[in-house]
């Protein structure tokens, strides 16, 4: 199955997003290009995109925020956003036919990509993300799914995979990683359809390794010596420590749905302050603000007391 990664760029200004047309009378594109078969590194090739253009972002690596599937000729595309915050310049569009920026509200109306569209919208949280698990997990069990007409999108939206040639699940492993997943996605009691959805991710990513990363969820996290919550706060102080912030929050989410109440999630990231660096601890911080926020839970900020002279 042929397929090719595509990086495009969602660059705000005042509210507004820039968009591009490489032709006259063409789609409206973001910023972006074909990441070449002699690079793999997907966050240095977004970089150089965003130099060439004159936008310079401070840390690309933390701004990819989705991947969209598109449908190619005998394959598909894999089309990775990122959303550069905190840059600075001045995006040079010479090179376009033509450049405008719009007002997200105005991209219904705008030609362009469906489902490109689709994946702006649910990265600014203007849209749910539409759960394609069952259609992904029917393709890969070697089925015929029927997708909504209304996406224009490609039979399958993952990789063609022979489900002999991936590693054969160890079943009791499996499950105990499944269940892992189901809380870690859907909150305390193992939400099912959250559990499907999030390995579906993981299989149309990355088929040969998805029942290995399962089945390792199973093993590790299974065992009886700690229980899920304190490995919950273990994992989210080593994400925090090393700057994995993307997966930091999933599982500062996943520690809140194994039980761990925010005082203990506020812990764990102060002796990161202690043991890794106080730098790590204040990038892991917003991070932890907004899942606080998306959960709705609410804490007092206490005021700054003064310290007392030794």
């Amino acid at each position: 199955m042929k397929q090719e990664i595509q990086l495009g760029a969602i660059v705000m200004r005042d509210g507004r997003l820039l968009l591009l047309q490489n032709a006259v009378g063409g789609p409206w594109e973001l910023p972006g290009g074909t990441l070449p078969e002699t690079q793999d590194d997907m966050d240095a090739e977004m970089d150089a995109i965003l130099q060439r253009i004159g936008v310079h972002a401070p840390a690309v690596e933390e701004d990819f925020v989705d991947t969209v599937f598109l449908p190619l000729d005998g394959g598909q595309v894999v089309y990775n956003l990122y959303a550069p915050t905190d840059w600075t310049g001045d995006p040079a569009t010479e090179s376009a036919a033509a450049a405008s920026w719009f007002a997200l509200h105005e991209l219904e109306t705008v030609e362009m990509d469906p489902r490109v569209r689709e994946g702006i919208l649910v990265a600014f949280g203007l849209r749910d993300a539409k759960d394609d698990g069952p259609a992904i997990l029917a393709a890969l069990a070697g089925q015929s799914p029927q997708l909504d007409a209304a996406d224009s999108a490609p039979p399958a939206l993952a990789p063609s995979v022979d489900p002999t040639a991936a590693t054969v699940p160890n079943s009791s492993r499996h499950e105990a990683g499944m269940d892992v997943l189901r809380t870690l996605a859907g909150g305390a009691g193992g939400d099912a359809e959250a559990g499907e959805a999030a390995a579906a991710g993981l299989l149309s990513r990355y088929p040969e390794l998805a029942n290995d990363v399962i089945d390792a969820l199973g093993g590790f996290w299974a065992g009886p010596a700690l229980d899920r919550k304190t490995r919950s706060l273990v994992v989210v102080s080593m994400l925090a420590a090393t700057g994995k912030l993307g997966p930091l929050r999933t599982h500062v989410a996943g520690a809140l749905n194994h039980g761990a109440s925010p005082a203990e999630v506020i812990e764990a990231i102060r002796m990161v302050a202690v043991y890794a660096g106080f730098p790590a601890a204040l990038e892991a911080w917003p991070v932890m603000e907004a899942v606080f926020a998306a959960k709705g839970i609410e804490r007092p900020i206490a005021p700054l007391q003064p310290r007392s002279a030794p």
